[in-house]
């Protein structure tokens, strides 16, 4: 065998064992892990809830929603046009910065400032605050956080509000004074 043909032998040789080293050493490294679902993006929609008995129970225009991996929670970003309804009827537009909604239970929570305004033609009220929750079996509002209403002319700010939809009574908490 001549010279060359040895040296490109052993060359080969030495390739071949380097590269099943890297592979040996490379294979107790640690695994990627696969690429994350952060979830459904949309943008400018209507979403809608609706009770046991196919009556409305909400219906919200947004400009962007988020959905979960699982679709059991949607978050919407800037709730434009929303409509809360008693008895099938609209009762209160609703307009929100941030509402994380439980597609499962019907319920939701509302973030940032929010405006509810009274359209059933009986009273002329106006809340705002900063929070609220729905529950969507009990068909009622809560607004922990302090809310200003006005209501036919009476300006007041309360601790706590709760607005029932089975009966359309406002329940009133500590009054905070007069805006």
């Amino acid at each position: 065998m001549n010279p060359f043909m040895r040296a490109g032998i052993a060359a080969a040789v030495i390739l071949l064992v380097a590269w099943t080293a890297v592979g040996i050493y490379r294979a107790g490294g640690d695994v990627p892990p696969p690429p994350g679902n952060p979830g459904t993006k949309l943008t400018t929609g209507h979403a809608e809830g609706r009770r046991v008995d196919g009556k409305p129970s909400w219906s919200l225009d947004y400009d962007k929603v988020v959905a979960s991996s699982d679709s059991t929670l949607a978050t919407l970003e800037n709730v434009r046009d929303g409509e809360l309804y008693k008895g099938g009827r609209p009762f209160m537009k609703m307009v929100a910065k941030h509402v994380v909604i439980n597609t499962l239970s019907n319920d939701f929570v509302v973030t940032g400032p929010l405006e509810l305004t009274e359209n059933d033609g009986k009273y002329r009220r106006h809340l705002t605050s900063d929070a609220a929750n729905y529950s969507g079996v009990l068909q009622t509002l809560t607004l922990p956080h302090p809310a200003k209403i006005n209501s036919d002319g009476a300006r007041i700010k309360v601790a706590t509000a709760i607005v029932n939809f089975k009966s359309g009574d406002l329940k009133l908490g500590p009054l905070v004074g007069f805006f």
